[in-house]
């Protein structure tokens, strides 16, 4: 089916706003039937026209059966531009239309015939020009965008050319003809013109050979092709612009895969021109790849050099055929380093082997080599001694059995280093020589070792294949001529051997030894993976894959299994250490998958980082400690022109980087990060800049300040940083500086050095989801303490599992000692106590936090001691949220009561105390409720005592003496070991005041009435002696039961009453007769009662009743407010 086919347009109209009644569109469809197969459609160039694949088809090389474009799995579609002249309409008024009409008229083209989405939209020259426009006009439109010698706008270059060939169509006698010879003169190169034509002359014509064929082809021209129609192409071509009238950045709305495909000697749409919109597209867009076709044939190559191309493309076509089966595989210096890391990288590459795997190996520098080797020149050039370690490198490099010659390596070390020594000095070039021989020394051994493993390799010396400039240490490739070396050199391969290959190093023209920098082994593997068209880069390391945050410092970070190029384009600027930017880029030209890998874990799958991402994207942690802040302080520039570009003039003049930048506003200020190095070097620098500010007091201060480190968090944006950034707040860490980058999705913190650990914990906790960590430390280890201990431990991996919080007990204190672990206590956590060596003292646990940096921190008092409570203002001032059963710190003096109070307030830390009145009843948290709320409560009274609850509930119903129900309770661990502590009232006073100055009430506990129920003659004395005297009691209290109205019970409760309004109110605590059908008359057993009593129930009470004593109880209302502040830390 590829007869031509007509779709009419009716009442178009232009960009230009200009209305066209009547357009014919017409095309060809080749292969399988529309809409039974998925679509390409392909954009023709400015001679071309629809038929595009059969025995005429111009790009019948390419697409048709069997093809690279297979007919037989595909339905090609080709329209023809409106006025080409191939379908016989024509267009006159060519100036009314724009690349960007005819991009709108294919559109509504697939419209018609029903196509909502391409699989590929191909185009070349004018075509891929038209393709640009489309994919951005209809951003959905298709899968792969495919432009190949192109771009999304025309150049001043291009532009010009149209000018002349206007000039040829408009006043040429002969239009046609004499516009595409010059034209052929773009479309090719001098180089393609002398390769064929060598000077030679056609004899029979008696002019060169070049002439004639320029002549046949404006003849051969002339005769298919009209002239409005070459007017129309040329006018498309000189127009093509995606950004007129639209924002800069409208590129980045396309979805599709973008292959943008370059000719190196393309003098129309340079292949410099095409990797300037991959490196910006590269930035913002996932899927974006460039490749480029090497030739002499300048523009028309993509007409001619179809292998190359087709190479390029068929991966897209088909999945399965990737071309090149070749992996590059590197190894870094751990992984080489002697023992377990070296058998393992030579098992890893034997095993690869034998599986048939095509691969070409990178190695770095084996172990440590390239730092002894630095430090040995400094010490060379220090005329310090350094023989001994020059030694013990050379023993280093040959590992048992090694048989390989490396004699004239060592050779010239010895020269250098001894020169070196004598001249006190060295040059960038001297040290690239030296550094370089680490790399040598590795692949020499490796290729010698792969040998006697009978895997046949060979020692390849990077510095013959790749070309740099003169930049010694950090060195510039020469990309075309370093591709060239290495193409030829690999295609001269036989038998499958192995190529061993140095990273890190080059040469430059003239041969001398350079190094391409930080990261450079990788640079290299990358680049060679680029020229080769790898099908993957391996790089194997120490670590398992790229992680959320560096496992060092987080220690349940997670390994992320999959990246986009972007994703890790953005780690590696932000300071991910497994990653360098210059790495991931001659990648992302070629498409070409980056696996991380664990040299030491084979089986693991590592980093896939490549054109996906993990569903919704990525996020991670970076880290960069080796940085200082720079501060410029001056009030007198406020409001004046050119400042900043003074001060990043005079950096950049300078050599200093610049990574991050906050500027001030009420005070002109400005503040940046520097490497560490660099950062005295910058303050000297503005100093010197900005010195006649400093004398007319416009800059007040210039200032450095050090021991900082920058997290940076890729993949959040600022507005949704609320939570992380309030966690550290609550956590004590406050950012010296926060920035949020130009995509908006990446921000940076500065925070002090000693702050870093802790900061990258917390901020890794908020945003990944992980299981948040809670450290606390139980001060008081009795019962409710143990008891507490042993509810954490029991619930802890439930807790885990259904709020994604860890309770980490990381100190248990008792009176004497503390146990302390980071990781956590275990359950058999009393033994070891006994064991621990560590005296108790709230410094200890303070340092052991500060230490291991400890986050979300919780301290629990456990103990009844009045002495521990002057501890707590000294824990919040540490970072510290308090929880206490211990109700002392909140019967204290009132000035107390403010002051802590005070403290949680500027600290923003929480001070939870639910079980200091009702054990597990939620009392304190109702009543709060209430009273923030603006009720108006009138009164509380309530049995407060679950021991004396015990004891008059059963005294009062019970036909015994009041002796022998107080001892029950005694038995039954009811009371205290000295029960006075609870017949004497206090404990009850205590609870009553905390409700009152939960009403912001002033009392005091001396404003407490307390009713005593110990007789004034047993109140002194020993607990066993007065054990001994508990039936002194029974006539007295036999005596009040006695005398009761019928149908009453004694309750001893607390009661708060007055006009609570006021500053204070009234407290009494006091043994009373009530109704047994009463709320308080009806309570059973240990149970606490508290009826609270509001303006707007009137006598109707608030009712809370529930278990008012055991350490169980205790303990879980005690666990309860963990778990409260544990959620809302």
């Amino acid at each position: 089916m590829n007869q031509l086919q007509h779709i009419t347009l009716h009442n178009f109209i232009s960009e230009k706003g200009i209305k066209n009644e009547r357009i014919q569109l017409s095309y060809e469809v080749f292969g399988k039937t529309i809409n039974t197969a998925p679509i390409i459609l392909v954009n023709h160039a400015l001679t071309g026209n629809s038929n595009v694949a059969g025995e005429n088809g111009w790009w019948n090389d390419l697409v048709g059966e069997n093809r690279v474009i297979d007919t037989n799995q595909y339905t090609i579609l080709s329209f023809n531009i409106p006025g080409n002249g191939y379908d016989g309409f024509a267009i006159e008024n060519y100036k009314d239309f724009e690349a960007r009409d005819i991009a709108n008229l294919f559109l509504l083209g697939l419209e018609k015939l029903k196509i909502s989405e391409l699989f590929a939209l191909i185009g070349g020259s004018l075509g891929g020009g038209i393709a640009w426009e489309m994919a951005v006009i209809y951003p959905a439109i298709t899968q792969h965008l495919i432009v190949i010698a192109t771009d999304w706008k025309s150049t001043d270059w291009l532009i010009a050319n149209c000018q002349i060939q206007e000039q040829f169509l408009l006043n040429s006698s002969n239009p046609v003809h004499d516009a595409r010879m010059h034209a052929m003169l773009c479309y090719r190169t001098p180089e393609s013109f002398k390769a064929r034509f060598q000077r030679s002359k056609n004899e029979d014509l008696q002019i060169f050979n070049v002439e004639s064929w320029l002549l046949h082809h404006g003849k051969k021209l002339q005769e298919r092709f009209q002239l409005s129609a070459y007017r129309l192409m040329n006018q498309l071509l000189r127009s093509i612009d995606v950004t007129k009238g639209r924002d800069e950045q409208i590129l980045d709305s396309i979805k599709a895969n973008i292959h943008i495909i370059g000719v190196d000697s393309d003098l129309f749409f340079t292949a410099e021109e095409n990797k300037e919109t991959h490196k910006q597209l590269a930035l913002t867009h996932p899927n974006v790849t460039y490749n480029e076709i090497n030739s002499v044939h300048g523009h028309d190559a993509f007409l001619i050099e179809y292998q190359q191309l087709g190479k390029i493309i068929e991966p897209i076509f088909n999945k399965r055929s990737k071309t090149n089966k070749m992996k590059v595989v590197k190894f870094g210096g751990k992984s080489l380093a002697n023992g377990k890391g070296l058998d393992s990288s030579l098992s890893i590459i034997a095993n690869k082997v034998a599986n048939g795997e095509q691969i070409a190996l990178v190695v770095s520098a084996r172990g440590k080599t390239t730092d002894q080797l630095e430090s040995i020149l400094e010490k060379a050039k220090n005329n310090l001694p350094y023989l001994e370690e020059l030694q013990q490198v050379k023993e280093y490099q040959l590992p048992k059995d090694i048989s390989v010659d490396v004699s004239a390596e060592f050779q010239l070390l010895d020269e250098i280093f001894k020169g070196v020594n004598l001249l006190g000095d060295y040059s960038p070039k001297v040290k690239d020589q030296i550094l370089a021989q680490g790399e040598v020394l590795s692949a020499k051994v490796i290729a010698d070792l792969l040998n006697k493993k009978n895997v046949k390799s060979k020692f390849v010396d990077s510095r013959s294949l790749i070309k740099t400039n003169n930049q010694f240490g950090e060195a510039q490739v020469f990309e075309s001529v370093s591709e060239d070396n290495v193409v030829e050199h690999f295609r001269k391969i036989v038998d499958n051997e192995i190529q061993v290959i140095t990273g890190f190093i080059g040469s430059n023209l003239n041969g001398e030894t350079t190094t391409l920098g930080r990261n450079g082994s990788n640079y290299s593997a990358a680049l060679i993976a680029n020229f080769l068209n790898a099908e993957e880069f391996q790089n194997y390391t120490h670590v398992n894959g790229i992680y959320t945050a560096n496992p060092d410092l987080v220690e349940n970070s997670k390994k992320i299994e999959k990246l986009s190029y972007q994703e890790a384009n953005e780690m590696a600027n932000f300071g991910a250490n497994i990653l360098h930017a210059k790495t991931i880029i001659p990648l992302i030209e070629k498409n070409i998958p980056l696996r991380i890998l664990n040299t030491f874990n084979e089986d693991n799958t590592g980093t896939l980082i490549g054109s996906e991402t993990e569903r919704g994207g990525i996020k991670s942690l970076s880290v960069d400690q080796d940085v200082a802040l720079v501060n410029l302080i001056g009030r007198g520039l406020l409001g004046k022109v050119g400042v900043d570009g003074r001060i990043f003039s005079a950096l950049g003049k300078e050599n200093i980087s610049v990574s991050i930048i906050s500027q001030g506003s009420s005070e002109r200020g400005i503040g940046f990060i520097v490497d560490a190095k660099d950062g005295y070097k910058a303050k000297k620098v503005l100093e010197d800049e900005f010195k006649n500010e400093f004398q007319s007091k416009d800059v007040s201060q210039i200032y450095v300040k050090e021991n900082v480190s920058v997290i940076s968090i890729i993949g959040q944006s600022l507005h949704s940083f609320n939570q992380p950034y309030s966690a550290l707040i609550k956590n004590h860490i406050t950012p010296v500086l926060i920035n949020n980058t130009v995509t908006g999705e990446n921000v940076c913190l500065v925070v002090k050095k000693s702050d870093l650990n802790k900061a990258v914990n917390v901020i890794h906790g908020e945003i990944f989801g992980v299981s948040k960590n809670v450290n606390i430390a139980i001060f008081g280890k009795g019962i409710v303490g143990g008891t507490l201990i042993n509810q954490i431990l029991k619930s802890r991996e439930n807790i885990i599992k259904r709020k994604n919080i860890n309770l980490n007990v990381f100190a248990v204190a008792n009176s004497s000692k503390v146990l302390l672990s980071k990781n956590g206590v275990s359950e058999n956590w009393e033994k070891d106590l006994e064991k621990s060596d560590v005296e108790n003292s709230v410094q200890n646990i303070l340092e052991y936090a500060e230490k291991f940096h400890l986050e979300n921190l919780i301290a629990i008092d456990n103990t009844a001691s009045s002495e521990f409570v002057k501890n707590y203002i000294d824990l919040v001032e540490n970072g510290f949220d308090l929880i206490s059963s211990n109700k002392i710190a909140n019967t204290l003096d009132y000035t107390f009561y403010k002051e802590l109070r005070k403290k949680l307030k500027e600290n923003k830390k929480a001070y939870l105390y639910e079980t200091n009145v009702g054990a597990g009843l939620p009392l304190i948290d109702t009543i709060k409720l209430l009273h923030d709320s603006g009720e108006n409560i009138t009164g509380i009274r309530g049995v407060f005592s679950g021991s004396l609850s015990y004891l008059f509930n059963n005294y009062s119903v019970q036909n015994r003496l009041f002796s022998e129900v107080l001892q029950e309770a005694i038995d039954n661990g009811f009371t205290e070991p000295d029960p006075r502590e609870d017949l004497c009232g206090n404990d009850v006073g205590r609870k009553l005041l905390i409700l009152a100055r939960e009403l912001d009430l002033q009392n005091e506990f001396v404003d407490v009435k307390i009713e005593n129920l110990i007789p004034e003659n047993l109140r002194e004395g020993t607990a066993a002696e007065f054990l001994n005297k508990l039936d002194e009691m029974d006539a007295y209290y036999q005596n009040i039961k006695d005398n009761q109205k019928e149908g009453h019970v004694l309750r001893y409760i607390g009661d708060l009453s007055g006009d609570l309004q006021k500053d204070k109110g009234v407290l009494e605590v006091k043994l009373i007769s009530v109704p047994s059908n009463s709320a308080l008359g009806q309570i059973q057993g240990a149970d606490a009662i508290f009826e609270v009593f509001t303006e707007s129930y009137g006598e109707k009470p608030i009712v809370i009743q529930g278990a008012g004593a055991g350490a169980a109880v205790t303990a879980r209302g005690v666990f309860g407010d963990v778990l409260r502040l544990a959620a809302t830390n």
